[in-house]
């Protein structure tokens, strides 16, 4: 539990700026020593010599293709107290194949950027070529797993691989002017581009080690050479990696990445204890630069068969945010991310094998706290320079006599503060316990010595508070409720005469007495309370209701950027509503843009200058309130409350069997032969078959195939090895007859991605002449590559297979063909991209896509299913006219079972955005976001039932369901993505 923050007289902290390492070729961007206009020092970085705390989230563009949605996302970033964000660009995704990059639709750089500078949010984008982030190949192209060099290091034919990548992404990066470059531990990196764009950090690489560290050749120079390939191509400053320390691939900025609670969502009640060392080894590894978390824990991802993401928020939610983000503020940090902010879907294919579709990171339910702490560090600009002189019960003086409370002290040379939290993080109950402290402080030049104490409740709970707080021209004693923010409306400072009387506003659970100039606010706050005193007002509030404000700078504001979210910026204060995007001062009216989820009331705290609101664009009734403010009520569109989604299974759906290859006279001789003997990859295939049938070798990285396996002779049976990935799943066939199914399991279970079944043939089910050996399964994604091993080459297909025979050990298949994706490396679907898409026959006569004639198909829903092991698809169209002006989130939603087990592929106008698995899970629901889903027009709708047991399958649960009813400002210009359909595709 971190607590008290006493800001008083200190003595200034020691000067290391002899201590900073200069990267090899960069032109210095430490302060005092560089014109750039970013530039850091050891306590903060600076935009144009003034210091920011930057306070991020995580979003990946590509993980919401829905580029419209942007806008949304990084208003709601700002609004939510954040004022940056830092993204992922992702190799895979952006390279289809060795001869092409693009920097196009929900890959689009400039079109990032550009939203990030209206919106006036700053940007950390990292490129890799390795990203990670529980991603298929973590961001490396499937295509790469056929080269023979170890991936992340100095390999010619790896460079070569992403050298076309990240030269693009420089070029596409070069107008908005990078200027310093940053690196994360366990690591990160950066490049920074200010004021020309939003981009103030680029990170090369990620989760990387020196050559020493790793004991593997060639890393610090594959960083090196990042970095001068994005300098070579128009990033003309500095960019980074995981270096501390002299020598290649050293970053301008040093920092960490990390998850103090790991992934554990199964015990979401265990926290382990809070670590005290970050600020010892950031002095001990990066003394002359700020304190940098370029990405901690802001959820926690789930595994398949898991316990979920509602365990996982258990885990990391709003007491984690509370007392572990504060815990990085007692260690000084100047920079933290928080990885994920916006999580998204792992739609298409996209997610590496330990995890299902959903990326969700449950920030919503903690998105108060992040808010309210955002708010203060941006308030707080003299939390930048502090610096450490103690930690524990005891140090310059003892603050209480509680063994259980730890107490870190921190100072500026004008201010001070210490922060205490309970030594144990397992604490739960709350008990009372005394702090004390001594300020000096001066009031109209007379000097005033008090002694302060109060209670305060422990559990897992922080707070900071305040002593000699400056806030404007005024200052604040002490506090012993924490401060939210401040804002300066009308150029007036606190000041408190002998004559002056407080006035109290409000809640009568607050009482303010004056004495020696100074007035004492007491209470329990209920609510809003405005106490006035003298030209200032002080807003007291219970946590709850203070978590409802919101504190929009005002947009356009004269001699400010739009990125600056300090309290210099006019701003304005609001509570009631469900979300503010966005004020502007427009004369005497102040125009609000925001969203209500019902009929609320709003109270505005602004400049006096203001007398009228309009609320998106609409006047609104204003009266003065009891409480100062502008009041005004907003009312919900009454047609929200009209709105109903269609029943799926009241729709007329159409079915076809999708596995024509178990019919006898199936032609398979336009198919890839898969004819390979030999791989340059480190894993090698299993048994003692002739020919390598991984997937990847023949140009198929994603979704799932079909093999067949042509064979004569007196064959027994056939042992297989089939590899896809953890919790996969396969069928087999001979000639038309079903031999059985299987599934993986769970990372976080046996974890097992290879399967080895052994099928012993009967004599009705072979034919006299030629026998076909029919194998479908899937893949969960392709491994990443964390420890630099190669193990994103894991292959994805038959890792290997022995035809059984009595007496003739010789006997083999004569020929293995392939089905994958249409088109392979060269698929032609520019927009969805190289992942969206498999093998099935479904996909490939495009069946998926907008535009396919199914009149043909007979009528049949998926809720009565079907009777036999295989796969059937089922295609409907939904027509919807939801109300412009809304935001109404919709999610497909199943149930689990496993009496009858299946797995389900979803896609939405060619999309595919969702995979099921109905014996595993733990997924049921999957939101499809708008411009996926046309919410104002026509939607095509295909559902793969894929039954795995001999008495087939069906689906006891399939809906399409609101998520929220919310009546929003969002910017809406367009109804659906522009993506191509059959025609283009496939006609």
């Amino acid at each position: 539990m971190l607590g008290l923050a006493s800001w008083g007289m200190g003595q200034s902290t020691v000067d290391n700026s002899n201590q900073y390492v200069l990267p090899v070729g960069s032109p210095d961007f430490y302060h005092g020593q560089s014109n750039a206009s970013v530039t850091f020092d050891q306590h903060s970085v600076l935009l144009d010599g003034k210091r920011i705390m930057f306070f991020s989230g995580e979003f990946h563009p590509f993980r919401l293709p829905s580029p419209e949605l942007w806008k949304d996302v990084l208003q709601k970033f700002k609004a939510a107290g954040f004022n940056g964000v830092s993204v992922y660009w992702h190799w895979g995704l952006t390279a289809p194949n060795s001869k092409e990059v693009r920097f196009t639709q929900h890959n689009d750089l400039a079109k990032f950027y550009q939203v990030a500078k209206d919106v006036g949010v700053l940007v950390i984008v990292r490129p890799g070529p390795y990203v990670n982030a529980e991603t298929a190949g973590g961001g490396i192209p499937g295509w790469v797993s056929n080269i023979a060099g170890l991936a992340r290091t100095n390999a010619t034919d790896y460079k070569e691989a992403w050298l076309p990548y990240i030269s693009g992404f420089a070029k596409e990066t070069a107008p908005f002017q990078v200027i310093v470059s940053l690196q994360s531990i366990n690591p990160s990196n950066a490049s920074m581009q200010y004021p020309d764009g939003p981009v103030i950090a680029i990170q090369s690489e990620n989760e990387f080690l020196t050559s020493s560290t790793a004991h593997i050749t060639g890393l610090n120079e594959h960083m090196q050479d990042i970095i001068d390939t994005l300098r070579e191509n128009g990033i003309t400053k500095e960019c980074g990696g995981q270096y501390a320390a002299a020598g290649l691939g050293k970053v301008d900025l040093y920092g960490w990445d990390g998850y103090p609670l790991g992934f554990n969502c199964d015990n979401p009640s265990s926290w382990a204890e809070l670590s005290t060392q970050a600020d010892t080894s950031h002095q001990r590894l990066n003394p002359a630069e700020p304190l940098a978390l370029f990405e901690w824990q802001g959820g926690s991802f789930s595994y398949w068969s898991g316990p979920g993401y509602s365990e996982c928020y258990q885990l990391i939610n709003e007491q984690f945010a509370n007392v572990f983000y504060k815990n990085n503020y007692a260690a000084e940090a100047a920079i933290q991310n928080l990885y994920m902010t916006y999580g998204g879907t792992n739609w298409g294919n996209m997610h590496t094998h330990t995890i299902y579709s959903s990326y969700e990171s449950n920030t919503d339910p903690k998105l108060d706290e992040l808010k309210l702490q955002g708010f203060f560090l941006h308030a707080s600009p003299d939390y930048l320079t502090v610096g450490r002189i103690g930690n524990g019960t005891v140090g310059q003086e003892q603050h209480t006599v509680i063994p259980r409370i730890f107490i870190r002290l921190i100072y500026t040379l004008h201010e001070g503060c210490q922060l205490l939290r309970c030594e144990a993080s397992h604490e739960y109950e709350d008990y009372r316990f005394e702090l004390y402290f001594t300020s000096e402080y001066y009031v109209g030049g007379e000097y005033y010595y008090s002694e302060v104490w109060c209670h305060h409740a422990c559990g897992r709970e922080s707070k900071i508070l305040v002593t000699n707080y400056p806030f404007g021209s005024s200052g604040l004693e002490y506090s012993t409720a924490e401060v939210a923010t401040w804002a300066t409306f009308d150029q007036v400072a606190l000041e408190l005469k002998a004559t002056s009387k407080p006035t109290v506003l409000g809640s009568s659970s607050i009482s303010v007495s004056t004495a020696n100039k100074t007035a004492i606010i007491s209470g329990t706050p209920s609510g809003i309370t405005v106490v006035e005193v003298g030209n200032a007002r002080v807003i007291v509030a219970d946590k709850k209701t203070a978590s409802g404000f919101w504190a929009p700078r005002l947009t356009g504001s004269h001699g400010f950027t739009q990125y600056d979210a300090s309290p210099d910026v006019p701003s304005v204060l609001i509570s009631g509503a469900y979300l503010v995007r966005d004020a502007t001062a427009k004369g005497s009216t102040l125009a609000l843009n925001g969203d209500i989820n019902g009929t609320t009331t709003i109270d505005v705290f602004a400049s006096s200058r203001f007398n009228s609101i309009t609320w998106n664009g609409g006047p609104l009734h204003v009266v003065n309130s009891d409480i100062g403010s502008l009041r005004a009520q907003v009312a919900f569109p009454g047609q929200l409350n009209d709105v109903n989604i269609p029943v799926l299974e009241d729709l007329s759906w159409k079915c076809a069997d999708s596995l024509p290859e178990l019919s006898p006279d199936f032609d398979d001789s336009t198919w890839v032969v898969a004819n390979k003997t030999s791989t340059k990859r480190p894993q090698k295939p299993l048994l003692n078959g002739k020919y390598v049938l991984y997937a990847g070798e023949y140009g198929f990285h994603a979704g799932q195939w079909v093999w067949r396996g042509h064979f004569a002779g007196n064959a027994t049976g056939v042992q297989l090895a089939i590899q896809g990935g953890f919790s996969f799943g396969y069928s087999v066939f001979l000639n038309s007859y079903f031999l059985g199914s299987g599934q993986g399991s769970s990372h976080s279970q046996s974890g097992v991605d290879i399967l080895q079944p052994v099928f012993n043939f009967t004599q009705d089910q072979l034919l006299p002449a030629e026998n076909v050996l029919t194998v479908i399964h899937d893949s969960t994604g392709l491994n990443q590559d964390y420890n630099i091993d190669d193990e994103f080459k894991t292959p994805r297909g038959i890792r290997g297979y022995k035809l059984l025979s009595a007496g003739n050990n010789s006997l083999d298949f004569t020929e293995w063909r392939l089905a994958g994706n249409v088109g392979g490396e060269d698929a032609p679907d520019y927009v969805r991209g190289p992942y969206n898409e498999g093998g099935w026959w479904f996909e490939r006569v495009g069946a998926h896509l907008p535009g396919y004639n199914d009149s043909s198909w007979k009528s049949c829903t998926p809720y009565d299913g079907i009777q036999n092991p295989g796969v059937t698809v089922y295609r409907t169209t939904l027509t919807l006219d939801l109300p412009r002006e809304s935001d109404i989130p919709l999610a497909f939603d199943f149930t689990l079972d496993s009496a009858a087990p299946h797995r389900v592929l979803i896609y939405i106008n060619g999309w595919q955005f969702g995979r099921f698995a109905s014996s595993l899970g733990p997924q049921t629901s999957y939101p499809i976001p708008e411009g996926i889903v046309n919410h104002h027009g026509k939607n095509e709708i295909l559902i793969s039932l894929w039954a795995l047991n001999a008495g087939g399958a069906k689906l006891v649960k399939l809906e399409l369901n609101k998520r929220a009813l919310i009546a929003s400002s969002k910017s809406e210009t367009s109804d659906i993505v522009s993506a191509p359909g059959w025609k283009e595709l496939r006609g």
